[in-house]
């Protein structure tokens, strides 16, 4: 079914004001989020920093002392892969 001239008018006469109504809201949005001042009471005021403190003295535990490494080193050899990675394997 063809829509006709009549029809694409009557589809114009809606989407045209809800179009000026979307235009209108998002600007009222931006009005109001960037342009008005803020009478909250705590705005502008910065709280004071709190302190930290790190409690260390779990890291000095006997038992965390008697802790040690469980294997031994690992020796890397001296030569390692091929001199030119990027040739082909000679089989």
């Amino acid at each position: 079914m063809a829509i006709t001239f009549l029809q694409k008018k009557k589809i114009q006469r809606f989407l045209i004001p809800s179009l000026g109504l979307m235009i209108f809201i998002t600007a009222a949005v931006i009005w109001w989020g960037f342009f008005t001042t803020g009478t909250s009471p705590g705005e502008g005021t910065l709280l004071p920093p709190r302190s930290v403190k790190v409690d260390t003295s779990i890291l000095f535990h006997p038992l965390l002392e008697e802790l040690d490494e469980p294997r031994t080193k690992t020796q890397i050899p001296s030569e390692v892969g091929r001199s030119n990675p990027l040739l082909p394997l000679l089989q």
